[in-house]
């Protein structure tokens, strides 16, 4: 098992400025609100970054009165990593903190494996946090990191928002992600860690150029050598943050303006308004209004949501299109966005939670004990409409077909047991499986903002 111990000999006129804890509020304060006396998470591999977070965070929420958990995943894909994680353990009952590690089980891809295990590390991090009650999530990203991800994503050609690189807090479905270290130098977080009489855990997967992000690490220290450090390029990518800031509040503003959002995840905007907007600011507010309405995490490509504008803002053309998981139906005043049902297929058993984040649309509060084992949540689709058209109440039927399709439902086998939106429950079951379903969308148009570090 690779570590880094804190021992080895060091020149002090090098030894980087340790974070206070003085400095680690105010870098905390940035991100409120906390509320005295909540549950917090911090997401601790093991490695030098997350475990100086760990150390300062023990100090900061004890004195708020703030419970703390440590999280840490075991993605299964070294030999090491149980014993690892079982370390960060032993560490953290040592500083009194309650720790739980959180297994990635069943078959890992052969391709893809960081984009994976990212996916994979969230989801876990985030179920995590929804079970136990837990709305904050800190995770120790560094102004390195930041640094990182702005050349990654130049070299990908990315726009000025994609350039404004990470958010200091972030909303990921149910929970908040808090990067309270954006701002600072990985250096001084080794020193913090080494100050505290801790060692950390290198990871292999660090120093392997198989990886996009490893050899953009070693490119940003060739950088480095020639004067242009990760504090110079994240300064850099916080401009950007800004920019898109002031940017996504035109967007916002328009948009309260402009669209009509439905409970049951569609859409209509005022097709004459959108001509004569901006140009710029209305194209950027059609693409995050399809990815909104599509349930995806990122806007479409630019020049396919340039070829939608266009179509859109010619008064002369009317007619279907689709993009991004959407069909966007157009007619002389009104431009309307469904989701497309044939594309979902995101399917999730009913007993696996009492809250679950379907399609990354819905927010769905469910009873599984009132459900059958076998009973599953999924797209109605038109053959589920057909089957409970004729018991859906006329109001109901007032929904748009495309937008009908597109609900979720609970369904056993081929029955269609409870469809919340449309107020039906089939005679089969005695009560409500689904409490509530709230559209929540991973990307809501109306914010929030991008909070720059």
């Amino acid at each position: 098992m690779p570590v880094t111990g804190c021992n080895g000999p060091s020149n002090k006129s090098n030894i980087p400025e340790l974070i206070s804890p003085i400095e680690f509020s105010g870098l905390m304060s940035a991100a409120d609100p906390f509320e005295t006396g909540e549950t917090i998470a911090v997401a601790v591999s093991g490695g030098a970054d997350s475990l100086a977070l760990l150390i300062l965070a023990t100090d900061w929420a004890a004195a708020r009165k703030i419970s703390l958990n440590a999280l840490t995943v075991d993605h299964g894909l070294r030999a090491d990593s149980a014993d690892e994680a079982a370390l960060v353990g032993r560490w953290c009952r040592e500083m009194e903190i309650s720790h739980h590690i959180l297994c990635w089980t069943g078959e890992k891809p052969a391709y893809g494996i960081q984009a994976a295990a990212r996916r994979v590390r969230y989801a876990l991090l985030e179920d995590w946090c929804v079970r136990h009650g837990v709305g904050d999530l800190l995770v120790a990203h560094t102004e390195n990191d930041q640094a990182e991800t702005f050349l990654l994503r130049m070299s990908r050609g990315s726009g000025p928002n994609g350039l404004a690189a990470m958010p200091l807090v972030s909303k990921r479905d149910r929970i908040r992600i808090v990067r309270p270290f954006l701002a600072v130098g990985r250096a001084r977080l080794e020193a913090t860690v080494r100050a505290s009489g801790y060692s950390w855990v290198e990871d292999p997967g660090n120093k392997d150029r198989r990886f996009a992000r490893v050899r953009m690490r070693e490119r940003l220290n060739e950088l480095a050598e020639q004067g242009i450090g990760p504090a110079s390029i994240a300064g850099t990518a916080r401009i950007f943050g800004r920019l898109r800031l002031a940017r996504e509040q035109r967007i916002a503003d328009l948009a309260n303006n402009l669209v009509t959002l439905y409970p049951e995840g569609y859409a209509f905007v005022d097709r004459q308004g959108l001509i004569a907007a901006d140009p710029e600011i209305a194209a950027a507010m059609v693409a995050a209004l399809v990815t909104q309405i599509g349930g995806r995490e990122y806007a479409p490509k630019r020049l396919r949501s340039a070829r939608l504008f266009d179509f859109l803002s010619d008064p002369c053309r009317i007619g279907t299109r689709t993009l991004g998981n959407c069909i966007i139906s157009v007619n002389e005043t009104e431009v309307r966005l469904y989701r497309e049902y044939e594309t979902i297929s995101d399917t999730v058993a009913v007993c696996c939670s009492c809250q679950v984040v379907w399609d990354n649309r819905f927010l769905i509060n469910l009873k599984p004990s009132n459900a059958p084992l076998d009973s599953v949540i999924s797209a109605l689709g038109r053959d589920g409409w057909e089957a409970i058209a004729a018991d859906i109440s006329e109001q109901n039927r007032r929904i748009p077909g495309p937008s009908r399709y597109s609900l979720p439902a609970i369904r056993r086998g081929t029955n269609i047991l409870q469809v919340w939106h449309l107020g039906y429950r089939s005679s089969q079951i005695l009560e409500n499986i689904v409490e509530n379903a709230v559209c929540r969308p991973r990307s809501p148009i109306s914010g929030p903002l991008f909070w720059v570090a």
